[in-house]
């Protein structure tokens, strides 16, 4: 086991056996029985997303809804999940102990989890709604590295589980701010600190934008797409049943093309505004009450209609600042803001369950300015004049990639009088290059003594910043046409991921990988 790091002991005083329970094993509340069963049944869901396409087709040979054994094995499904969940509470326990947490689940995998204090990286604490009457909680412990190293005290009353964030958050402050964190919690939903400052919060006009702006409904869309046939059908019987005919509708003899026209136009219309809907519920469930605030060196965030969310960074871990607009968020100047810090390529997590994810949705450019100064004081994303990647950018992807094979296929249509094979071929060729042209425009970088900044898109703008002697690892790449053409790929690696720069002067991507090198050596700041 890892050894204790005396330099991060709290200060002399700090209370440190509120949550400590010594030597004993700890077993969780009978509730989380129905948080196991939840979470075995999502995935469940998830692996059938994988099978939807062999689920149709059986459905359709096997006459799966008239089958007599359906409905005993879905009861059958149901109570081995039920079983499930029960079997994991009675193999989970935990204890804190020693400025370590504890864990041991798992039924047919026994693991036995120990992270000490020092090395969570953060505490997030959820509120599940079939937590929250009885005042329970879920913490989530994360020290950025594998999965595995996650660990989860699945059901604890809410006010232990803030008492325990406080406690471990306690270790990574200065010698005098341990003392202020040492409260009692008895609120069951998540309580602002003693001299907390809001930075940010979300109306529900804000999120009913973000839902219509980031719409993510298509997904499910596609993911139901084995399903249409069967969809329309019930669909067309529906509509028959009460004495509208889809066939009656497309007869050229029945309405003129202008009529037609309109029901179409109406349908889609309709349908999207569905979707929307749907889009919007999902930000006013996720994102209801959010609020972003600034405890001393740490980012918190707070939001959820239903399952109530809390999430703690520190200010010092934050490898990058990613400030995102597609060409709706362009048109309602709106900016969807990161801070991104350490992550695993072990842990797939969406933007906001993501504890290495701070995310402000559809903030206002001048929001996004204030925040974005605070977290990094004395950038200048918005004002620097960027430096273009080269043309050649252009000249590999539309004279190797697009248009030669394009052109070969054009003649090959036009030989055989395919026209409007051809037509349509042309057309997606020009909307390919005009895409690459614009991704090619916006591609930038700029420096400073403290700062490098990203800018890409194609119909949005993504904007990057990080400091300088956060990159851990520097690349100039070049094939040998790039060697000829005087072109190299600046790849930068941080805790968060990588920066990508292409096709930018070789004497640029070589001046700016020496600005990193070398501020990453003259640097004595850790970059955690």
């Amino acid at each position: 086991m890892s050894t204790v790091n005396t330099e991060t002991r709290p200060a002399e005083g700090a209370n440190t056996s509120q949550v400590d329970n010594g030597d004993s094993w700890r077993r969780l509340s009978p509730v989380s029985i129905v948080y196991f069963t939840t979470s075995n049944l999502k995935k469940l869901a998830q692996f059938l997303i994988y099978v939807v396409p062999a689920l149709a087709v059986s459905a359709n040979v096997l006459d799966l809804q008239n089958s007599p054994y359906t409905v005993p094995v879905l009861i059958l499904v149901l109570t081995g999940l039920s079983l499930s969940g029960v079997v994991s509470y009675l193999f989970y326990r935990f204890r804190v102990h020693d400025q370590h947490v504890e864990i041991r689940d798992g039924v047919f995998h026994r693991r036995h989890v120990n992270l000490p204090f020092w090395r969570i990286q953060n505490v997030k604490i959820e509120q599940p709604l079939y937590y929250r009457p009885m005042q329970f909680a879920l913490v989530v412990l994360d020290t950025a590295g594998s999965a595995e190293e996650e660990a989860r005290i699945v059901a604890v009353p809410h006010a232990y589980a803030q008492q325990l964030r406080k406690q471990v958050l306690a270790w990574h402050q200065s010698p005098a701010t341990p003392a202020q964190h040492e409260t009692a919690v008895t609120s069951s939903t998540p309580v602002s600190e003693p001299g907390e400052e809001v930075l940010n919060r979300r109306s529900i006009g804000d999120l009913v934008i973000h839902g219509i702006t980031n719409n993510r409904v298509w997904i499910l869309l596609g993911a139901a797409a084995p399903f249409y046939d069967t969809i329309s059908t019930r669909a067309a019987e529906w509509l028959g049943a009460r004495g509208l005919q889809l066939g009656q509708l497309a007869g050229e003899q029945t309405f003129a093309w202008w009529q037609l026209t309109l029901y179409v136009i109406s349908f889609v219309t309709i349908i999207m505004a569905i979707i929307a809907l749907l889009s919007v519920g999902g930000a006013l469930l996720t994102f209801y009450d959010y609020t972003l605030s600034r405890h001393h060196d740490r980012y918190i965030r707070r939001s959820g209609l239903l399952n109530k969310q809390e999430v703690s960074m520190r200010h010092s871990r934050i490898q990058l600042v990613r400030a995102k607009q597609d060409w709706l968020d362009m048109l309602l100047k709106r900016v969807n803001l990161y801070f991104e810090q350490n992550t695993s390529t072990a842990q797939q997590h969406a933007d906001l369950m993501s504890p290495n994810k701070l995310l402000v949705p559809s903030v206002t450019v001048a929001e996004t300015r204030e925040l974005v100064e605070q977290a990094m004081p004395d950038s200048r994303m918005y004002q620097k004049e960027y430096e273009g990647i080269s043309l050649r950018y252009l000249m590999h992807w539309l004279g190797v990639w697009i248009w030669p094979p394009t052109i070969l296929a054009l003649s090959a249509l036009v030989f055989l009088q395919v026209w409007d094979a051809a037509a349509i071929l042309l057309t997606l060729s020009l909307v390919i290059s005009g895409l690459l042209w614009l991704r090619w425009w916006r591609w930038g970088v700029a420096c400073d003594k403290r700062y490098m900044y990203v800018r890409s898109g194609r119909l949005g703008v993504d904007y990057q910043c990080f400091e300088l002697y956060k990159a851990q690892q520097v690349t100039v790449v070049q094939s040998v046409l790039m060697a000829r053409a005087g072109v190299a790929t600046l790849k930068v690696v941080l805790a968060s991921g990588q920066v990508t720069v292409p096709f930018l002067p070789v004497t640029t991507a070589n001046r700016l990988a020496n600005i990193l090198l070398d501020s990453a050596e003259r640097s004595r700041k850790s970059w955690m």
